[in-house]
């Protein structure tokens, strides 16, 4: 069973190592801390280990969603969905009417999953990552 939550402290290590598996660019140990302590990092905890995480901040009534990554080997089978489903809720009781992110403009499967959960394209983001160099696309949902 899956268990979707709020962040920890002692998850940090299974957040920073699932970061070094998939960003080559990434935040540092205290920045995780803030956002835990801000809770503003949802996990997926399968058997005490965290296979999965999304961080987000909120300012007033908007939200955007920074990273979202899961364990390379439980892809496809639907935690992705279900963790940003779970930010969703928490977001509409927080009072958040508009969700922001940027995603690669190549990374496919991350664009049909924020299409699935109901973000539209906005805009194209001209040279918006590094390593390497590549548009991205700003997508939005409105919570309703």
């Amino acid at each position: 069973m899956i268990l979707y939550r709020y962040a920890e402290n002692k998850d940090v290590f299974d957040i920073l190592s699932l970061d070094n598996e998939n960003f080559s660019n990434n935040f540092k140990e205290a920045f995780y801390l803030e956002y835990i302590k801000n809770q503003r990092v949802i996990v997926a905890e399968k058997e005490e280990n965290v296979i999965g995480y999304v961080i987000f901040n909120q300012i007033l009534d908007e939200a955007e969603i920074y990273k979202i990554v899961v364990l390379k080997e439980l892809r496809k089978k639907q935690i992705a969905f279900k963790i940003i489903e779970f930010l969703l809720n928490e977001l509409k009781k927080n009072n958040v009417k508009k969700i922001f992110l940027e995603v690669r403009k190549n990374n496919i499967p991350a664009i049909n999953l924020y299409k699935k959960c109901g973000f539209i394209n906005i805009r194209e983001i001209v040279d918006y990552y590094n390593n390497p160099k590549e548009n991205g696309i700003m997508m939005l949902k409105e919570v309703v």
